[in-house]
């Protein structure tokens, strides 16, 4: 069994150490059962990526690192069953996506206004996923939803 602590922490001592397809699956896996709310680091937006974003959307997100935690897994797996699986490719389908745009929503609870990037990325089956990140405003983007959108 891989153990992901090691990805857990923020301020981890070697952040260019990302956890690997496999460890991103275990954590999603763990986290169903969990009633914690650990993160796990996925990434970093690289310039690459960045850039490409950018020709969509006016934010600049190089640096940014993207985070699921084990409350957004949860209510993937709750509202979202049959999309649980994809949750291991956020890396992918952040770094590949075929678009992104930028979505401005009040929080429920709050009624604050937050930022949302939306991705898509299409797959082969013809399915569009989408995962919506929340910006932090600390350089992170962090998991709100993921989802099949229909068409």
């Amino acid at each position: 069994m891989i153990h992901y602590s090691n990805f857990f922490a923020l301020d981890r001592v070697n952040p260019m150490q990302y956890p690997t397809k496999e460890e991103i699956c275990v954590f999603v896996e763990e986290a169903c059962r969990s009633t914690s709310n650990k993160p796990l680091i996925i990434c970093c937006i690289d310039l690459q990526t960045a850039q490409r974003i950018k020709q969509y959307i006016p934010l600049t997100m190089t640096g940014y690192e993207v985070i699921i935690t084990e409350e957004y897994v949860r209510h993937v797996k709750n509202g979202h069953r049959a999309d649980l699986e994809y949750l291991c490719l956020i890396e992918e389908i952040v770094a590949d996506f075929d678009t992104v745009s930028k979505s401005i929503e009040p929080n429920r609870r709050t009624k604050r206004t937050e930022v949302f990037v939306v991705f898509e990325k299409r797959y082969e089956d013809g399915t569009v996923k989408l995962v919506k990140l929340r910006d932090m405003r600390r350089k992170a983007l962090s998991l709100k939803t993921l989802f099949k959108k229909d068409g």
